[in-house]
């Protein structure tokens, strides 16, 4: 599939970069196929556009075109037959500027199909080869007037109660699809492109009932698959092709909820002008697995496998998107550097901390953010590349903005030397705010955490970290922060626990991260005894200025509380009835659902 670190053109210049792109009159297009039905419903769609005079073209027989469009509807497998077919029909079109060619593959490719692979590359090769720029289209299932996957639907829909909800797969519409090809040919990039629309992810359950025939024998069938469903049939035969799709790739596309890409053209054309708002871009996926976050209707893309660390200068890091902050120490380590943060937890990926505030074990920077001197972008609203320094207003703006469309390629970080750290801890009993306030803003600490074990207690103890050793300090530890976040990270290195551990706090567990302003930090310190907290873990946070921030212009405390879910709407109440409606902010990286 590519190597995941191969450079980003933009990184190669010191301004945004937008494609340039020239429209066209409308012409005679050339529909070619394999005998695909959906060719035909998009020849029906472009004659009602206005496209002009559409010449349908059966590759599986003799043909001569006569068109300087074409729209190519490929097979997913190609035979050698088949392949001298297609580099007949590209050998025949004109090349030059006034040549369009859009290619219609599949989303198989995403998927790891082999086949769908070789079937596109070679027609992209043959394309280039003839001096043809092709645009390519890999859409999910097609949901159109002749399209396969509707016909089955509304052959087999009546036996939808037995289709696990867990199913789930991409459909876009093929009005969607069209529009785009049109779209896309009209105006021809002066570049090679590649589209991939997913449309909507949803249950195969849903899309089977909401295209099902009617009638009295189908409802005689949905009566019978409803008793069998109670017998755990369809459980049984949704595992049966789960396990099936591991070995033949042609079933994946039969249950899809997460892709995962593995170079940063395919990442961008998941995330490409239309299908952007049909896919969820995430890290390590925290937000869903460990905090049951949900997003309806979209595709979750991780970017783990884009995941290269690569040194960029004396103190500074490369990192793609998709690389955990485990995987930038084992590489800065080596070199006698470390993060200036070091979260708790470590399997959270470094371009996460561009949108969300990620913090742990620096004094000196609040968040990971503050260490980020440069942030490459891809914006799919305007179609563009962005540099964002630290200082550049593009990075005031998108960082820290959770509603923002961009998406983080790749970022450039500081580091420091490496260092030992010495803990001190010390106990209080029932300490007022204003003593904790100071041992937070103690400026000869490295880090300082303070914890409570629970609300309804008085014992508060306070973690400082030094650099330099003293008579009652501990021994020398490699990194700032407490045990806990190594019991997390040896918890995430197993399948099992790491699924345990997730599965149990996304069930049993609410979490919630809040930035106090020191009065709305007084106000609960005061009055906090009588909530359900299982855990209250405080930290301070510097203004960093950002817009987006939640501590843009003041400093704050951040106080990360744990308690049962059964605890939640009582911890809600409480935080409506002490503070004004929407005056404390919090994380939304650490809030679970």
């Amino acid at each position: 599939m590519g190597n995941p670190s191969l450079d980003i053109p933009v990184e190669r210049r010191r301004r945004s970069f937008e494609p340039t792109r020239q429209t066209v009159a409308h012409q005679t297009v050339c529909v070619a196929s394999f005998g695909d039905p959906v060719a035909e419903d998009y020849a029906d769609f472009a004659r009602v556009q206005g496209a002009g005079r559409v010449q349908m073209v059966d590759l599986r027989r003799g043909f001569d075109i006569s068109a300087r469009s074409l729209v190519l509807f490929l097979k997913p497998k190609l035979s050698v037959a088949e392949k001298t077919a297609l580099d007949r029909l590209l050998a025949g079109m004109s090349s030059g500027e006034e040549c369009r060619v859009s290619i219609v593959s599949t989303f198989r490719v995403h998927l790891w199909d082999a086949e769908a692979i070789e079937a596109e590359q070679h027609v992209v090769r043959a394309a280039k080869r003839f001096s043809l720029r092709p645009t390519v289209f890999r859409p999910g299932h097609i949901l159109s007037d002749r399209s396969p996957v509707l016909a089955a639907a509304g052959r087999w829909g009546c036996c939808y109660p037995l289709v696990p909800s867990r199913m789930r797969s991409c459909f876009v519409t093929g009005s969607a699809l069209f529009g785009a090809i049109e779209q896309e040919r009209l105006a021809q990039p002066t570049r090679s492109r590649i589209h991939t629309l997913l449309g909507a992810n949803l249950p195969w359950r849903e899309v089977l009932a909401s295209h099902r025939t009617t009638g009295p024998p189908s409802t005689c069938l949905e009566v019978i698959t409803s008793i069998l469903a109670l017998l755990m049939l369809g459980e049984i035969a949704g595992l049966f092709i789960t396990l099936l799709a591991k070995r033949l790739v042609r079933w994946r596309a039969l249950n899809v909820s997460i892709l995962k890409p593995v170079t940063f053209r395919d990442l961008c054309a998941l995330y490409s002008p239309y299908n952007y708002r049909h896919v969820k871009i995430v890290g390590y996926n925290n937000g869903v697995n460990h905090f049951g976050h949900r997003y309806p209707g979209r595709t979750i893309v991780s970017t783990v496998n884009l995941n290269r660390v690569v040194p960029a200068g004396a103190a500074i890091i490369r990192g793609d998107c998709g690389a955990t902050v485990r995987k930038a120490r084992d590489v800065v380590l080596a070199r006698g550097q470390d993060l200036p943060v070091i979260p708790n937890y470590s399997y959270v990926c470094l371009g996460t901390a561009f949108f969300v505030p990620i913090h742990g074990s620096a004094s000196d920077y609040s968040c990971v953010a503050e260490t980020i001197i440069r942030a490459i972008l891809y914006d799919p609203c305007d179609d563009r590349l962005i540099i964002a320094d630290q200082d550049s207003p593009e990075f005031g703006r998108f960082a820290y903005d959770t509603n923002s469309q961009v998406l983080l390629l790749r970022l450039y970080c500081h580091l420091k030397p490496k260092a030992t750290y010495f803990l001190r801890t010390q106990e209080f009993d029932a300490p007022a705010a204003s003593d904790l306030l100071e041992a937070l803003r103690d400026k000869t600490a490295a880090n300082v955490e303070i914890r409570k074990p629970s609300a309804s207690g008085t014992r508060v103890t306070i973690y400082r970290y030094y650099t330099q050793a003293g008579d009652a300090l501990s021994p020398a530890l490699a990194v700032a922060r407490d045990s806990i976040g190594k019991v997390w990270d040896r918890l995430e290195e197993n399948p099992i626990t790491s699924f345990l551990m997730h599965a149990l706090t996304r069930h049993l567990a609410f979490h919630v991260e809040l930035f106090f302003t020191f009065e709305q930090f007084e106000k609960f310190w005061e009055s906090h005894r009588g909530v359900p907290l299982k855990k209250i873990q405080l930290r301070y946070i510097r203004a960093d200025g950002l817009p987006n921030s939640a501590f843009c212009d003041q400093d704050c405390v951040s106080a990360d509380m744990f308690m049962s879910r059964r605890h939640r709407h009582a911890f809600e109440r409480y935080l409506e009835q002490t503070f004004a409606p929407g005056a404390v902010r919090a994380n939304p990286g650490k809030h679970s659902c």
